[in-house]
């Protein structure tokens, strides 16, 4: 059974629906959940950057899906690859030989979108993996700087949209998983320079060494007495 465009960009959703979720207070039970598996859920910081994870691959993967419509759009002349009836119409959009493009560059916004969420899904995992290193404010201020940037892009499509008279799914799509970018960008940016961000990087490493010493013991860990926990 063939999926129709509608139905294929669930596929691109699912991943940015979790991550939101995950980034929002709801995400508190989710990441307990989780936690089993990924230790660092249960940390706002942890869920943070796993939740924009999500929404980044989702943004990757429409990005890709919306480049291949450019393609296949070019290369048979125009096409009826997502069309509807109503004012969703990411054919007339993509395939819009004026507006598909971006201006004086010449890449197509499907390809400028895989690069910028290959960024930022760069920058992301590696302050997930070394949360302390030297360079984490500055990966942190790349990505907050970029993505405004892009957020004035994406003013842009918006008036190429209206200008065709015709509002692109796939392109909205990629729009919401970069302003949830951003948006976390900001977050992580306010934990680092708050308090918050070097307590739960404490509590993370706690929790590490004591997992650490159940393997070692085998799964005992001698309770703290009193003067210990003092």
């Amino acid at each position: 059974m063939e999926l129709n465009a509608n139905t294929q960009l669930i596929f691109h959703w699912v991943p940015i629906v979790f991550g939101l979720i995950l980034m929002s207070p709801l995400g508190e039970g989710l990441g307990k959940q989780l936690s089993s598996r990924w230790k660092s859920l249960e940390t706002v910081r942890g869920r943070t950057l796993g939740g924009m994870i999500a929404v980044m691959f989702g943004g990757f993967t429409v990005s890709a899906h919306t480049l291949w419509i450019h393609n296949k759009a070019a290369e048979m002349g125009g096409g009826q690859f997502c069309s509807s009836d109503g004012v969703w119409d990411c054919s007339s959009v993509i395939g819009n030989s004026e507006w598909n493009t971006m201006p004086f560059v010449g890449l197509p916004w499907g390809l400028l979108g895989m690069l910028a969420f290959a960024l930022f899904l760069w920058l992301t995992i590696s302050i997930a993996k070394e949360p302390t290193a030297s360079w984490v404010r500055t990966n942190l201020m790349i990505g907050r700087n970029l993505g405004i940037l892009g957020i004035f892009m994406i003013f842009y499509l918006i008036y190429a949209e209206y200008e065709i008279g015709k509002l692109c799914q796939y392109c909205t799509t990629a729009h919401v998983a970069h302003v949830v970018a951003v948006f976390g960008f900001f977050s992580l940016t306010r934990m680092y320079e708050g308090s918050s961000y070097s307590e739960q990087l404490t509590e993370s490493t706690s929790a590490k060494s004591e997992a650490k010493e159940r393997r070692k013991r085998g799964g005992y860990v001698a309770p703290k007495n009193a003067s210990e926990e003092e």
